[in-house]
């Protein structure tokens, strides 16, 4: 009997550790190889390039073209996928060499000739804890309400947030944070013309030893970087103004985190779902989540829960001289190379 191609095909992922989640109601057996790679990259997060999906038994690796459909690959409702991660050039992912974007062979050793081992550095986790497995095309968020996740008040929130979210909500390892610095530091040392003294405000050198200090805060340059590097947007939602910033947005990325900045500190955001799942990655397809963070911007506004930066007072914690304002706070430390501040909070 011929399958209808046209009826939704009911699949399941089956990840490395032995998990199984349902993939329902988003593809069919006309939708292609790359529907069904970034369906699992939602469940997974393995990029497309890198995954290797074996089905039947015994169980052999689907292989095609990005536009082969399921039907012709022997793909049928019930199937069973046994979700694997490769490197592209063993030639074993679903998607042969010839098919692959020239692009994609950098995916491996480095992005965008960033000249930084992604394996050396921080690799996306293969299955985050409760990732979204309610896949869709268009690929829709679960109904659920976004909360934030307090991270530690010190000059590595930024890292720690962008930690957070992209492993899944994984407690937050501070040698993992140091990795992240790192990355930075090689990514603006590689490109001195991009990242040049009128952009950093400092010499290139003397900002890759800055951020390399556990006592030094980042701030747009590392989220444009960690964009780039994990291919995916990231939002930082500006508790004062309501304004969105998005980095990576121009790139069409599948996926997008968010975090939120208060002027001083960095938060992630995540959903829990109401079946009680969490989710810490939301497609760019469903901007619903976006309108929700908007939301938790404006309630976070009128209650104050942001810090004015041209008049909130800090301390400096190397020679404790109290200094009003950001701009304050800039000048103090170049003046000085002092880099540890505190807030004063009023009683």
């Amino acid at each position: 009997m011929s399958q209808n191609i046209a009826a939704m095909l009911r699949l399941r992922v089956k990840t490395r550790d032995g998990k199984q989640y349902p993939l329902t109601e988003c593809l069919r057996g006309d939708s292609t190889l790359k529907d069904l790679l970034l369906a699992v990259q939602v469940i997974t997060l393995i990029l497309p390039v890198r995954q290797k999906i074996l089905t039947g038994y015994p169980p052999k690796v689907i292989r095609g073209s990005p536009e082969s459909t399921l039907s012709s690959l022997g793909i049928q409702g019930g199937e069973l996928l046994i979700v694997e991660e490769a490197d592209p050039s063993t030639n074993v992912t679903c998607m042969v060499q010839e098919s692959l974007p020239p692009s994609s062979h950098l995916k491996n050793a480095n992005i965008s000739n960033m000249n930084v081992n992604r394996d050396a550095a921080l690799p996306l986790k293969s299955q985050p804890e409760n990732a979204n497995t309610d896949a869709g095309l268009p690929f829709k968020c679960p109904a659920g309400t976004l909360l934030k996740k307090v991270v530690p008040s010190d000059n590595s929130c930024l890292f720690a947030s962008v930690y957070y979210l992209i492993n899944g909500g994984e407690s937050i390892d501070s040698n993992r944070l140091q990795e992240m610095r790192e990355l930075v530091a090689n990514v603006i040392r590689s490109k001195p013309d991009l990242y040049n003294e009128a952009v950093l405000e400092r010499s290139n050198s003397n900002y890759c030893d800055w951020i390399l200090k556990d006592t030094s805060w980042g701030g747009a340059i590392e989220l444009s970087i960690f964009s780039q590097y994990y291919e995916i947007e990231i939002v930082a939602l500006d508790l004062k103004t309501g304004i969105l910033n998005r980095f990576g947005e121009d790139k069409k990325y599948d996926h997008r985190m968010i975090v939120l900045y208060d002027g001083v500190h960095y938060d992630p955001v995540y959903m829990e779902t109401f079946e009680g799942n969490n989710i810490y990655i939301f497609p760019t397809t469903d901007d619903s989540v976006l309108h929700q963070a908007k939301e938790v911007a404006m309630e976070a506004k009128h209650s104050g829960q942001y810090t004015d930066t041209n008049t909130f007072r800090l301390e400096c914690k190397e020679c404790g001289i109290t200094i009003t304002g950001e701009d304050e706070a800039l000048a103090h430390a170049k003046k000085t190379g002092h880099s540890k501040f505190e807030e004063i909070h009023r009683n």
